[in-house]
């Protein structure tokens, strides 16, 4: 039972870490999106949207680490894991902001040909672009934190950063 309880608490941690440091970079986009946009009428995402989406992306990035095919460059250089998951989790974050609008515009009465039209019109627009760059920035810093924990160790990795 005491492995379970320990389990657990380290799951609920690293959702927790996870969710502070995507709550926090979406919030810093969103600010940087408002700051772009300031003016022009054009409506951004709200603080609250960032910080719920950055509970959202923790868990799904927890709950994706768990297939093995995410893991495929267990004997070689960092490099080659960062790149292999970072790739596939904006990968991932480009089908989901495909998605979102989407379904958006099908709900909204819009047909499949039209929903995708209007979707891949904001695509088309730099500050879809922007924020992407921004994305996958986040999701590169966290994949390596996390890469660079597995192998040096947590412990020892927050010695090097916070000293005793």
């Amino acid at each position: 039972m005491a492995g379970r309880a320990a389990r657990v608490k380290e799951e609920v941690r690293k959702v927790l870490v996870a969710a502070v440091y995507f709550a926090t970079g979406f919030c810093f986009i969103v600010l940087a999106d408002r700051l772009i946009t300031m003016g022009s009428g054009i409506e951004t995402a709200s603080f609250f949207r960032a910080v719920v989406g950055g509970l959202i992306v923790a868990k799904i990035l927890l709950i994706v680490d768990l297939f093995p095919f995410v893991h495929a460059f267990p004997g070689k250089p960092l490099v080659h894991n960062i790149i292999w998951k970072s790739s596939i989790y904006v990968a991932a974050s480009l089908v989901f902001r495909y998605m979102e609008p989407f379904i958006k515009y099908l709900f909204k009465g819009m047909g499949l040909s039209a929903s995708h039209s209007a979707v891949l019109e904001e695509f088309a627009k730099p500050r879809f672009w922007a924020i992407e760059i921004w994305l996958a920035m986040l999701l590169v810093g966290f994949v390596t934190m996390q890469e660079l924990s597995r192998v040096v160790g947590k412990e020892k990795l927050r010695l090097m950063f916070f000293g005793r």
